[in-house]
């Protein structure tokens, strides 16, 4: 008698109580319900004596306890229900408003990846434009006097590593680097976040994932994503090869991440579309 007494659903915590519907027609069935169950309780907990086995007072408390699982059974099925994929267990975490979290987040990250390139190819020449003046200067003269006078072609590389300086400055002033670093940062763990709370978001909803396109690409991304990470530290040390792979994986994980975007747009028209899904 207890155990069914305590897995029905209209023992569920409060919380998700509170998200049933208001009308009135609903609040008049869970009066009629918890009236059941009260009546049930009482069936259930009325203090007896225990018989002697074999004895016809033991055969009427079965009988009882089994009509009171019965009542407990009948008032389950009258208790109003909420279309949620888990009988609202998790919540609002069910509903479509936290569904359209992830696409509409992972949009948005799409778009800041790109700014975030685009700081990395901008720090990536104003580190270039340094290269590229100590190069230049390698082929001037160490000391220019008027016995020795620079030549033509050695005064146009002069002039080039003025304008370059010029240009370099002004790179140096957008301080690149550091925004670069900021928003990669933020891009690693904002992704990270949003890409399993969508995985949570699905199994919440339909109980389960769905291996596919979709999921595949958001697993390769986050790989793509920490790998590019891991070899930030490397190349701070001058290592041109985690350099590369950087610059690589980034471009990968744009080109990958542009197509997963149709996907995952397909699931959100169908996650809108589902007028059983409540919003909260």
């Amino acid at each position: 008698g207890r155990s069914v007494f305590a897995s029905r659903s209209f023992l569920r915590p409060a919380s998700d109580q509170a998200m049933a519907p208001k009308a009135p027609v609903t609040r008049r069935g869970r009066l009629v319900c918890y009236g059941l169950v009260a009546l049930a309780a009482t069936a259930l907990l009325r203090p007896a004596f225990v018989s002697a086995p074999g004895s016809r007072a033991v055969h009427e408390q079965i009988e009882r306890s089994s009509q009171a699982a019965a009542v407990v059974a009948a008032a389950a099925s009258l208790s109003p229900q909420v279309a949620w994929a888990k009988d609202g267990l998790m919540g609002p975490l069910e509903g479509k408003a936290s569904s359209l979290v992830h696409p509409v987040v992972m949009a948005l990250l799409f778009f800041f990846s790109l700014y975030t390139g685009y700081l990395g190819v901008m720090w990536r020449e104003t580190r270039m434009a340094g290269v590229e003046i100590a190069d230049l200067r390698k082929q001037l003269p160490k000391e220019e006097t008027p016995e020795n006078p620079l030549s033509v072609a050695q005064q146009a590389i002069k002039d080039q590593i003025q304008r370059r300086t010029a240009s370099r400055s002004e790179l140096i002033n957008g301080k690149f680097k550091d925004r670069h670093y900021q928003s990669s940062s933020l891009l690693l763990g904002s992704g990270i976040f949003f890409t399993a709370y969508g995985v949570f978001n699905t199994y919440f909803r339909a109980d389960k994932l769905f291996p596919g396109p979709h999921l595949f690409a958001g697993a390769g991304i986050c790989v793509m994503w920490a790998v590019a990470a891991a070899c930030v530290p490397f190349m701070e040390k001058g290592n041109e090869l985690a350099r590369v792979v950087h610059i690589t994986l980034n471009c990968l994980m744009i080109l990958l991440f542009a197509w997963q975007l149709t996907t995952g747009f397909e699931i959100l028209m169908k996650v809108w579309g589902n007028a059983n899904l409540a919003w909260f």
